[in-house]
């Protein structure tokens, strides 16, 4: 599992008119929200965090998630195939493991839901989850890090379609799909439940 994540100072650029100085707590929160949930999910044996931010690193390894350190911020999409190099040279001369990025701001997220996305992904090649716009990208898996093929971010939901990803249609996983780019999404989000961290930072935000 790959969790790319910004330096937290760059993060949730949309919530910064609404946030001021918090943005960079909440950027922190969701991020912190999303480990946690992915690691409680039994299904997910390894989680790998690539960022170039060393608070990042460190909550990654206090929460027993292993590290990859960016040299520069280069966008998820360099982050991810910097992730999905390093999956697939774990299995070198073994066996590969499928590997699945996981967009690093999904608060609202519940172990159950990422196992049930990730239990119909492993019957292809390659699978999406569409976010709850149904614009963009929450989760990419490939059975093969090596094919992964990210292309987050803007129209990513018909770019991941378009280079083969099978969609998952799955209604049941609100959670998975509700990722917070402006602050109506944490009231959405909130209605979901939201994890510990983020419900903390949100009570002390304009409601």
């Amino acid at each position: 599992m790959l969790l790319p994540v910004k330096p937290f100072a760059l993060g949730k650029s949309r919530l910064g008119s609404w946030a001021g100085a918090a943005r960079r707590d909440i950027a922190r929160a969701v991020f912190l929200d999303t480990m946690d949930a992915i690691l409680h999910t039994p299904e997910v044996c390894r989680l790998i965090v690539v960022t170039a931010d060393p608070e990042a690193h460190a909550l990654a390894a206090g929460a027993g998630a292993e590290g990859i350190h960016e040299a520069s911020v280069g966008g998820l999409n360099a982050a991810a195939r910097l992730g999905a190099a390093a999956a697939a040279g774990h299995g070198a001369g073994v066996r590969t493991d499928p590997v699945a990025v996981v967009a690093a701001d999904l608060p609202a997220l519940k172990p159950h839901e990422l196992a049930s996305v990730l239990a119909e992904a492993s019957r292809h090649p390659r699978a999406v989850l569409a976010d709850h716009r149904g614009h963009g990208s929450t989760i990419l898996t490939a059975q093969d890090p090596s094919f992964l093929l990210p292309g987050f971010e803007g129209a990513s939901r018909a770019r991941h379609a378009a280079n083969g990803a099978y969609e998952i249609a799955h209604s049941g996983v609100p959670g998975a799909r509700l990722d917070i780019d402006v602050p109506g999404d944490l009231a959405l989000a909130a209605a979901l439940g939201l994890g510990t961290h983020t419900a903390a930072v949100r009570a002390n935000l304009p409601q």
